[in-house]
């Protein structure tokens, strides 16, 4: 006869273990990963995990998320985890790893005093879990990622993102059934799927082999095949369900008994059927708590209900012991299952539930250490108290607003203008405090990147509003109304109808604030576009907050008069920029602040301030994210990172790109940051990698944005270029550029592109000369303007870029003057700073020189300057360019080595070696055969042999080789 034994073993799964515990191992040994294992509920998802990291020479630290009501709660994976490591960790490894490290005591209390920072949760996290993991190989485990937050997704993207060489292994686990359509997980999947250290595994239903292996473990006793196989078919191979239902049987038997339930419910309720009456009462309490919940309070709650508090432990063992709930310490008890959870809230009554929520809220309201607001939000809400429903949900909203979490704040504030209806007068205020409502929810979901949620909420607001009676509230309204409909439309050409409805509604107040800020966002709008009437409204809006006596919307007009084109120069535009940066900040105006300092960029961008440019972006970036101007910050990213890429500061570049990417942005901000993101990794070789990246963002962006249109072509040319489809890049890009309805300037930066896939083109097909240059050739001949005469980007960028247009012609028509076409941009390119083109001129030049005829030595320098630009850069494609090139024309890339002229002092061999000895040795250090020595130092074969001949006879050594070991032992950092 079976008795139930409750032996856990990991039934099947053997190609699952192999492949996790492979992981696990690489990981240990310096191969980060992240692996999320996917399966429904009780498929063994936490099993497995556990069961590959039973190592003990592996720090594994577990942390769950927690999904109650409606909302997730804010960075409880992260705390999980981080208290999990604060209870077994030693003092002087709390000492090490916590040195230096602040911000996290509010989602840590043990840590100490201070507040959070979330702007830098991500930085801290990923550099506390890697301190961690310097002194042993670490496993964090995230359990029910599917009911993660926003915020805390953003930490584990981090985290991802900057998987390099650490001994660090990244599990979640993640119900299958819990995501439905727009759920936050599906995006944050798809953009973690880009990146090279994740991988995911899919847990299937058991078969029949390893069902029945689980149930020989849990009852001792090999049972008949009919059974096994009618478990299997009501289980559906769940091996959680398994387990449940043959709990009590013997054995013997060749059917499962009627009262085993079928369906899933049934099957859940199993376990709890059998305890007794009080622990199913306890256990209906711990459901309504809605997540892990302290011994402590649910005493309380149970006292209420005329339990003992003596009962209330052995009654919690009692379903421990039944597998129905268990703790991982600290009195926090929560079910094994959280499905079981649902199911017994479920069969409450309503009237059952309201009176348990009611008695949670007399317990956790005086205790603000154990609760969130948002646990009150909701208990008050299934109680029945709707203003208090609505007063703690404005309250989670202020803490999610000080988390930076955007989407649970947007979350809370449209519950509770969905209770507006039904709250008392004296609880919601009247229709000012409606309106304010309305209008602060559109802002979160806006930061939220919910563009058309903000839209219908600024929609209610406005039909509460007598646009005749109050005529500047209604321009307000429709002004904000505008920004949220442009977000929400893939912009094209904008709608100025909402903008122009707004100033006609202060006709009666000429100079009114709201008048002014209505012009300036409608010249913020026309300036994006080329519309000529922006220079003039700017003049407007100016003029008009003069006379308002506003700082505010001054500060908002100088941010349009920066924004609008004319004849004002960059400067001017530069110091409207920051003075509109400072009086919006001295009135909290984050948003104008925000735009302001994107003009201050374009700015110094047609300045040619490049490096002040791309720092400038990366300090608007940063500022803007702590400031929680929403998706729009990363805008900024891609700004920076696309001229970090230009100047040739690529390890910078990856670092922003890691933390924009992790943010996974949408929208224009987000299609910038792929495209950048596209860019880099294709010139870094990473050529699947930039196609994922370019896809999503012609997910994300429409191509009719402007901004983006030029350096879209760009990435797109170069991505096609380097995957081998030139003809395709030659197709897909002359369109583009001789699109209707594109009158900008920035579209030059195209040009350059374009013209090197022509080339590659010509030389692909074999065809040289006039009729191969035709596509770039008719481009030019149709361009709209003088080509790189407006300066937009800077005059040096447009020098290079008009060199770079003359060198692709040159190479297309196969003309004579090719070395020196390349060698002005290897010029231009270096007064631009732009160090990526100047050595690829480099090589260009060195190719084409060598095509028409120079001696190897004549190429030697240029080549080895490109070459160690290449391998600084990470360049990898135009490094393998540059070295075959160099290969076919045996030139040698290595550059002599300088030798210590400061002999050992027991060791005198080199110090009577002459300086021409000297200079000899180093060529010999680097390989160099005696005609090459004797080309680069002028002199004769026979002289560099006779130099050869005194330093061996000087070092007493026999060989060039054994000479060149001596030296190279004294030159610096070898």
């Amino acid at each position: 006869m079976g008795v139930f034994r409750g032996d856990r073993r990991l039934a099947g799964r053997v190609a699952e273990r192999q492949l996790l515990g492979d992981t696990v191992r690489g990981a240990a040994a310096g191969v980060p990963q992240a692996v999320v294992i996917h399966g429904e509920a009780g498929i063994g998802k936490t099993r497995l995990a556990r069961e590959v990291c039973r190592d003990p020479g592996l720090t594994v630290l577990w942390g769950s998320c927690v999904h109650f009501g409606a909302a997730s709660v804010p960075f409880a994976p992260i705390t999980g985890v981080l208290q999990h490591w604060l209870t077994r960790a030693g003092p002087e490894e709390k000492a090490e790893v916590l040195d230096g490290i602040e911000g996290l005591s509010a989602l840590v209390p043990p840590l100490g005093g201070g507040t959070v920072d979330t702007t830098r949760l991500p930085v801290v996290v990923d550099l506390v879990l890697n301190r961690i993991a310097v002194r042993r190989p670490t496993v964090v485990v995230v359990d029910d990622l599917h009911w993660a937050d926003v915020a805390s997704l953003d930490v584990l993207s981090y985290l991802i993102a900057g998987f390099r060489d650490q001994p660090l292994l990244l599990i979640a686990t993640c119900r299958t059934e819990e995501r439905p359509e727009g759920h936050p997980l599906h995006g944050w999947l798809a953009d973690m799927r880009r990146m090279p250290m994740f991988s995911e595994l899919r847990l299937e239903p058991l078969d029949l082999d390893a069902a029945d292996s689980q149930i020989e473990g849990l009852l001792g006793t090999t049972l008949d095949i009919e059974l096994v196989s009618e478990v299997l078919a009501r289980s559906d191979g769940n091996p959680y369900l398994i387990e449940l239902m043959v709990r009590g049987l013997y054995g013997s038997e060749h059917s499962l008994p009627t009262t085993v339930p079928a369906e899933l419910r049934e099957a859940l309720l199993a376990a709890w059927h059998s305890l007794s009456d009080q622990a199913r009462s306890i256990t209906r309490m711990l459901a309504v708590g809605g997540r892990p919940t302290s011994y402590a309070v649910l005493t309380e709650v149970a006292a209420g209900h005329g339990l003992e508090a003596s009962r209330i432990g052995p009654c919690l063992l009692e379903a421990q012991d039944r597998g129905v709930v268990q703790t991982p310490g600290g009195g926090i008890w929560w079910f094994r299952h959280p499905l079981l959870a649902e199911v017994l809230y479920d069969d409450l009554s309503p009237d059952q539930a309201a009176q348990l929520h009611a008695d949670y809220i007399r317990v956790l309201e005086p205790r603000p250490t154990e609760v969130t607001a948002a646990d009150l939000a909701v208990h008050n809400e299934r109680a029945g108290n709707v203003d208090a429903t609505f007063r703690w949900s404005l309250v989670a909203a202020d803490q999610a607003e000080r988390l930076r979490a955007p989407v649970e704040e947007a979350m809370q504030l449209r519950r509770a203008c969905a209770l507006w209806e039904t709250v008392s007068p004296t609880t919601r205020g009247g229709q000012d405090e409606r309106i304010s409502l309305l209008r602060r929810t559109s802002t979160a979901c806006l930061r939220a990147a919910w563009p058309e949620a903000a839209v219908a909420l600024l929609t209610d607001a406005l039909a509460l509003v007598d646009k005749q009676q109050e005529r500047l509230l209604a321009c307000d309204l429709l002004v904000n109304l505008s920004d949220a409909d442009w977000q929400s439309t893939s912009p094209g050409e904008p709608n100025l109808d909402l903008l122009e409805e707004a100033i006609a509604l202060t006709t009666e107040a000429p100079n009114s604030a709201e008048r002014s800020i209505a012009f300036a966002h409608l010249t913020e709008l026309e300036a994006m576009y080329g519309m000529p009437d922006a220079p003039a409204h700017a003049a407007e809006a100016v003029r008009i907050a003069r006379s308002s006596g506003s700082t505010r919307s001054f500060a908002r007009a100088l941010s349009a008069r920066a924004a609008a084109p004319g004849h004002r120069g960059p400067q001017a535009a530069l110091a409207d920029a920051e003075l509109s940066v400072k009086l919006a900040m001295s009135c909290d105006d984050i948003d104008t602040a925000t735009d302001a300092a994107l003009w201050r960029a374009f700015a110094l961008q047609k300045a040619g301030r490049r490096a002040d440019f791309a720092e400038g972006n990366c300090s608007a970036y940063y500022e803007a994210v702590a400031g929680g101007i929403g998706s729009w910050a990363y805008f900024f990213a891609y700004l920076a990172a696309a001229e970090l890429i230009e100047l040739g500061r690529w390890q910078e570049c990856r670092t922003l790109l890691r933390s924009a990417l992790a943010a996974r942005c949408t929208g224009i901000p987000g299609g910038g940051v792929r495209l950048a993101a596209s860019l880099l990794a294709v010139r870094s070789g990473r050529i699947g990698e930039a196609r994922q990246h370019f896809e999503r963002a012609l997910e994300l962006v429409s191509a009719d944005f402007k901004r983006l249109h030029a350096f879209m072509t760009v990435t797109g040319v170069e991505l096609m270029i380097a995957e081998g489809r030139v003809a395709d890049a030659v197709s897909w890009a002359r369109p583009r550029l001789l699109e209707p309805g594109y009158p900008e300037p920035d579209y030059d930066d195209a040009l350059p592109a374009f013209a090197r896939a022509v080339a590659d083109a010509a030389l692909d097909g074999g065809v040289r000369g006039l009729a191969a240059s035709e596509p770039i050739d008719r481009v030019l001949a149709e361009w709209p303007w003088e080509p790189f005469a407006d300066a937009r980007s800077g005059r040096e960028v447009q020098a290079m870029q008009r060199a770079l247009v003359a060198a692709e012609l040159a190479r297309c028509r196969n003309a004579p003057d090719q070395p020196e076409r390349w060698r002005e941009v290897v010029d231009t390119a270096g007064t631009a700073g732009s160090r990526w083109y100047q050595a690829m001129a480099q090589w260009r030049r060195a190719e084409a020189g060598l095509t028409s005829g120079w001696i190897p030595s004549k190429a030697r320098d240029l080549l080895r300057t490109a070459h160690e630009s290449a391998v600084q850069l990470g360049a990898k494609p135009l490094r393998t360019e540059i070295e075959s090139l160099a290969r076919r024309a045996k030139v040698d890339l290595s550059t002599p080595a300088p030798v210590d002229t400061k002999p050992p002092v027991d060791d005198p061999r080199l110090s009577t070696l002459t300086d021409r000895e000297r200079e000899v040795l180093a060529f010999l250090v680097a390989g160099r055969s005696n005609s090459e020595i004797a080309r680069d130092l002028f002199i004769s074969d026979k002289t560099v042999s006779v130099h050869v001949s005194n330093i061996l006879r000087k070092t007493r050594t026999t060989s060039r080789v054994a000479a060149a070991a001596l030296a190279e032992r004294r030159i610096p950092d070898r």
